[in-house]
């Protein structure tokens, strides 16, 4: 069977890498070597979701879900509505995206659940300022969830079909392969605020750093068709980029320039923890690290789940000998 095919999922932890497989979860330490505790897994999983002491398997083709303590590995697997595909964790509750049911539930440390509608297609669940915010890709409808009470409180008609969807703390992102575009969205006035042509087909953003006096909050955006990772800037106020021109000509600074990355081929997820920044290719299964202009080729022939990077390293699973690697130390 293609290793790429295969159902493993891991994810670093503040424990350490929980690794998820058909029926079975094993939590290692960080360096890869020492099975910390295992547990019952989930049939086919789907994706990890973890906070400081939870984690999540999500099996969106059996409609369950398993929630465990990352300490110990005990926990509990319950049925879920149609086709889960995204969660958070807010105080110790979870909430789960289920697509097809067209819901966004949320199940409570004593097991209640309770349960709210959402528009068609619902793709990406993000959170912030305390808010949970779900995009729907057909319906192209962004919409604002509070916690307590547990409500749809804002709706947004945004762009249709984006291919993912990020938010912090003043805007939301929306990625557009097609109109070769990202789409800013301002939290405060729920509606869209402009826009940043960038790339030819550009698919999966990640943050890559806050905003300074001299920079605006950067963005990362993978482009598979002109095999890249561009970097550019997020959203600013009038003020604050004529405040930041203002500083970078007494300085005799530049606005981005040659930063993009070049890959030998196309990558289509970009991701960033801390000072490290990687690209995947999902069609060769491909993972590179990049620094500005530079790229390096760090790990072949790996499923799209089956890797992840955190506070130790970067790890990937090798299912030829079913064995969790270490190939990146985090000095």
């Amino acid at each position: 069977m293609n290793a790429l095919l295969l159902a493993v999922v891991i994810a670093a932890t503040n424990r350490g890498v929980l690794v998820a497989r058909s029926g079975l979860l094993e939590m290692f330490d960080r360096t890869a070597t020492n099975v910390i505790w295992n547990s019952d897994g989930v049939p086919t999983p789907a994706r990890i979701i973890t906070s400081n002491d939870q984690a999540a398997i999500i099996d969106s083709l059996a409609n369950v879900v398993r929630i465990v303590d990352l300490n110990t590995g005990r926990g509990a697997t319950m049925q879920t509505g149609e086709t889960p595909i995204d969660g958070v964790f807010v105080s110790h509750q979870l909430y789960l995206l289920e697509r097809d049911a067209r819901a966004l539930e949320r199940i409570g440390t004593d097991g209640a659940r309770a349960s709210i509608s959402v528009a068609a297609d619902p793709a990406f669940l993000r959170q912030s300022n305390g808010k949970l915010y779900v995009y729907s890709r057909t319906a192209g409808v962004l919409q604002e969830i509070s916690i307590s009470p547990f409500a749809v409180k804002r709706t947004a008609t945004v762009g249709a079909f984006a291919s993912d969807f990020e938010v912090d703390a003043k805007n939301a992102y929306l990625v557009y392969p097609r109109a070769a575009k990202i789409e800013i969205v301002s939290i405060a006035a729920m509606k869209e605020s402009g826009n940043i042509p960038v790339g030819a087909v550009p698919v999966d953003l990640a943050f890559v750093s806050s905003g300074t006096a001299l920079t605006a909050r950067t963005l990362a955006i993978a482009d598979p068709s002109a095999k890249r990772v561009w970097i550019t800037q997020g959203a600013e106020s009038f003020g604050q980029a004529m405040a930041r021109g203002f500083l970078r000509g007494l300085i005799g600074l530049g606005l981005y320039g040659g930063r993009e990355s070049q890959f030998p081929t196309g990558v289509d997820r970009v991701l960033v923890r801390g000072s490290r920044s990687y690209a995947y290719d999902s069609s060769t299964g491909t993972l590179y690290r990049f620094v500005r202009s530079k790229s390096s080729m760090i790990a072949k022939s790996i499923a799209p789940e089956a890797f992840t990077a955190g506070a130790g390293g970067v790890y990937v699973w090798d299912d030829a000998v079913r064995r969790l690697q270490r190939i990146e130390r985090d000095d």
